[in-house]
Parts: C-alpha cells; structure tokens; sequence
C-alpha cells in the first residue's frame, strides 16, 4: 500500500520545484535573496489584478500573499488547491493536492510493510486509490496529453543569425536548424520549441542572453509572446523524443540528457554512431 508523507514530500521539494510549478500555474516567477516573487495567482487567474504580492520564503517553505488572501499565509498544498478551484474549476482535498505535488514533481510514494500498518484514516484511501490508479495504468498505458500550441508563433523568430553561444560549445548548425531553435529580438532570447513524441508543438522556452534577468529569472524560462505564455510541466514530456524515438527503438537503449542544450549535441542523423561509441566506453571499463 503506497503511503504519501505530506511533510516529507514538503521537505523534498526544492526551489527550483517550487519555481517551476509557479511557472505552471502562470505566476511569472522571479528568484530572490529569500526565496520567490510570483503574482499573485492564490485568489485570482494569472493577469487578472494579478499584482506581484505572492511571496515563497524558502527558510519556512511557506507562500505569503500581501493582498486580497482572507488567510494569507499557506503552504505548496495549499496554494494547488487555490489554483485548481481557480484556474480549472476543480475542487481538490488535502490528500489529492499532496499527490498531485508529487507526482509532478517526480516523488514517490513509500510501500507499507507488514509491520507498519497504522495509518490515518484520509491516507488509507488516497493509498488504496494510488494502487488502483497504478494497476489501470499498467492495463491502459495511458498517456497524459499536453495542451497544444499554434505553430505559428515559431515562424516570427530569427533563424538566420548565428547562435553564437550554442556554436562556441560545439553544437552543430544542423542540430541547431533542425530543431528549430531560433532567435527572438524582442525578449533577446535563444528560443526552444518543445514538442511531444507525436510532434505536436507543446511549449516553447527560451535561453536570456541579459545577465540581469538571468540572474533574476534563471537561464531557461518559458517564453511570453502577445500575453501568451507558452508553458508546459517540463516533467510531462521528453524534449526530443519525436526525432529520436526510432533510433532509440532499434537500439533499445535511450541516453538521457539534462537539457535541451545537452541534447543539442547530437544531431539524430549521427545518435546511433553516438550509441557506437557509448558501448565502446562501456565496454572498456569492464576490460
């Protein structure tokens, strides 16, 4: 039976997963000394009076709204279900919110054993739904979809100039062309298109070139064009995978990388040489 410890997967969490389901929920976060600014999307939707008053305090790991919250300090559990009335239309309990959390988050359950078998009378329940939910996933094989995009966006970025940055490291031009990254003046951003196994075009991000927002924002963030903000839960979808899936098919084997930029490396024409090549290290540590 899978138990889910709301203090441990609270304790689990770390910035950077906190910033990147506010960047979820639409909130424009921001990176500080103390912890994160986010508009305020606890009791509003995103750019609806949405003003910059929702705080995350890293040292208490709790939010602070400084306006029109009745309660105004909560927790990550919390905010989800403020979010998810808000923004879906979706009441969620306690237990479903701290599952939410951690699946998205990529943080799993613990399993009972036969000497541990006192439990709360709520987590019983979320515990017996999890396993029931895990079996039909095992039967179905369901895939979660993401929303979709206009890919007409991508055909207003530069793909004439030269990523000097990504050259500089080594990555092709055709890997670069291939993938459709490109160059967007307004925001001074290398742009990232993301699309799911099928090709659909599900989020685009982009690289800051200004060392103050990369200080205040981060590197990488999704990019916002025309009031659009082409997000997506980063967790949900494998970057690359539509070009790599039958390389990775025949082989049997995929070669994660951390970031698209990682990726960028290889070009699919030479990844099954890549592969070759990988083996060959392997094989030499056995020797």
């Amino acid at each position: 039976m899978l138990v889910f410890d709301k203090d441990e997967i609270k304790n689990t969490l770390t910035k950077d997963n906190i910033f990147d389901l506010l960047v979820d929920f639409g909130g424009e976060p921001a990176m500080t000394d103390f912890g994160i600014i986010s508009r305020t999307i606890c009791h509003n939707p995103p750019n609806v009076n949405a003003s910059r008053k929702l705080y995350y305090y890293d040292n208490s790991g709790l939010f602070r709204c400084y306006t029109g919250c009745s309660e105004p300090v909560f927790d990550i559990f919390e905010l989800v279900i403020k979010v998810f009335l808000i923004q879906k239309q979706q009441e969620l309990d306690l237990n479903a919110a701290v599952r939410w959390v951690a699946y998205r988050c990529g943080i799993s359950g613990t399993e009972a054993t036969d000497d541990n078998q006192i439990l709360l009378d709520d987590w019983k329940y979320l515990a017996n739904y999890t396993r029931i939910e895990q079996l039909n996933n095992n039967e179905k094989n369901p895939q979660f979809i993401l929303k979709e995009y206009d890919t007409e966006i991508l055909n207003y970025f530069n793909y004439n100039c030269k990523i000097t940055p990504w050259l500089n490291d080594k990555i092709a031009a055709e890997a670069i062309a291939r993938a459709r990254v490109g160059f967007y003046p307004g925001g001074d951003q290398i742009t990232i298109p993301h699309f799911d196994q099928n090709g659909r075009f599900v989020g685009l991000r982009g690289r800051t070139l200004i060392k103050e927002d990369s200080e205040l924002f981060g590197k990488y963030r999704p990019i916002k064009v025309n009031n659009v903000l082409y997000n997506h839960p980063l967790g949900m979808n494998l970057y690359n995978l539509n070009n790599s899936k039958d390389n990775i098919r025949k082989v049997g084997i995929a070669i994660v990388f951390e970031s698209e930029k990682s990726r960028g490396l290889f070009s699919d024409d030479t990844s099954l040489q890549i592969l070759k090549y990988f083996f060959i290290i392997l094989f030499s540590l056995f020797i």
